[in-house]
């Protein structure tokens, strides 16, 4: 049972997850968590087993205690095919070896322009976004592989574009929950920005901030943000973008403060990134990460749910005014967890809102996002009846029901199997 205990520990780090909001969506107490986690208790309930491994993601961690998979399919739908082979063009990071052929690799740099302006065209536009958008990443992957090597054999190529394929590599990979590929994106740009220099030192270094964030590591999410918000005068002259970057850059730092149950400093860093975003001015981006007062009131509302202040969470999000032009990619960091949020307060109808929201404006987030399907196996859990017909028809566009029949035998179930998952995201949340 320690083992057990170590690994439910491990996966709640790892997203960031205090021991109260993780003990909040099982139902249990702080200390109880901690016994667990500590082995000097034993998990003995299946249902919250199941919950367990539903929030955490951990793969077989219920079946190893005797527990059940959810009766609502699989929660998390893998793109096997896609992306193995995105993992393999990543993978592959010795292309020039006189044992592989080049052709791919060099072709796919000689498009990595035009393709990379396309993918993010197609990530930013919503419906049909990810699969249109997968299908370019591999080409992408290989593109940016062969460009970003040639900085150390002196060959010159198209960086910037290098650098935003990896940027959308690893956008799209943590929105998937493909972590370690997102990861290594993140890391594979800011090595070759370390390399190259110059202004694309803090894109990148934002990127790696959001995978420390997302993975439980708050504590080098803070020291990497500030270090970089702290030299932006050394890496671009950009007036607009050092100020975008240092919004971004501060944002999240305030939330790996919140991660960290730090509440002083979170409020003390969101305080200060506000006055930046007056500076600023209307909602922006730089190198496509976003930043003005609409980020800055999306980072509110999660810096509350990560302190475990879901009141306060539910009032600042009542703030927040999505700007209609505001690219759906964008906006559904917002609606999702903010379903996600009113699911956990069983707020069904606000729930169901916000997730017709996200569905209105990218119905492919509500399939791909596993926010998004951990909040409905919730909602079907509960069979609420005043909304019921609503989550049915969000339950098949996820693709977590497959028709009417199957729609039918589920809701006329009931169970109390919850599938909620982790909270405090951006969403990109996400970063």
């Amino acid at each position: 049972m320690p083992d057990i205990g170590r690994r439910i520990a491990g996966a709640r780090r790892r997203r960031g997850m205090s021991r109260k909001v993780l003990a909040d969506l099982v139902g249990r107490s702080q200390e109880w968590l901690r016994l667990i986690e500590t082995g000097q208790r034993q998990l003995d309930s299946i249902q919250i087993a199941n919950r367990l491994a539903q929030i955490l993601n951990l793969e077989g961690f219920a079946s190893d205690l005797g527990a059940s998979s959810t009766a609502y399919g699989d929660v998390y739908p893998k793109n096997e095919q896609i992306t193995d082979a995105i993992r393999l063009a990543m993978m592959d990071a010795m292309p020039v070896s006189a044992f592989v052929d080049r052709s791919a690799w060099i072709e796919s740099a000689e498009r990595l322009e035009a393709d990379v302006d396309e993918a993010w065209r197609r990530w930013l536009a919503g419906h049909n976004r990810y699969r249109e958008t997968l299908q370019l990443l591999p080409g992408l992957a290989r593109g940016a592989t062969w460009c970003l090597q040639g900085i150390r054999s002196g060959r010159v190529g198209p960086i910037n574009s290098a650098m935003l394929a990896v940027y959308l590599l690893r956008t799209v990979m943590s929105r998937i929950g493909e972590e370690t590929l997102a990861w290594l994106a993140a890391d594979r740009a800011m090595n070759a920005a370390v390399s190259a220099g110059g202004a694309s030192l803090l894109p990148s270094a934002w990127h790696v901030c959001a995978c420390y964030l997302r993975q439980g590591y708050c504590q080098a999410a803070i020291q990497f943000a500030l270090a970089g918000a702290d030299n932006l005068h050394v890496v671009t002259r950009d007036k607009h973008d050092a100020l975008v970057l240092c919004g971004a850059l501060q944002l999240l730092a305030a939330e790996a403060a919140a991660g960290m149950l730090d509440a002083h400093r979170a409020h003390e860093l969101l305080t200060d990134v506000k006055n930046v975003a007056d500076a600023a001015g209307d909602d922006s981006h730089a190198y496509m990460i976003p930043f003005g007062p609409t980020e800055v009131g999306i980072s509110a509302v999660q810096i509350a749910v990560r302190l475990g202040r879901s009141g306060e969470a539910i009032k600042l999000a009542g703030q927040v005014d999505i700007p209609d032009n505001y690219p759906p990619d964008w906006q559904v960091r917002y609606y999702i967890p903010l379903a996600n949020l009113y699911a956990q307060r069983k707020e069904d109808a606000a729930a169901v809102f916000a997730l017709s929201k996200a569905a209105a404006v990218s119905p492919e987030d509500i399939r791909y996002d596993y926010l998004s399907r951990d909040t409905l196996v919730r909602l079907l859990s509960r069979n609420n009846l005043t909304v019921r017909r609503e989550v049915l028809r969000l339950a098949q566009l996820a693709g977590i029901l497959d028709g009417a029949g199957a729609a039918g035998r589920v809701a006329g179930r009931s169970s109390t199997a919850a599938a909620p998952n982790r909270i405090g995201s951006r969403h990109e949340n996400e970063p």
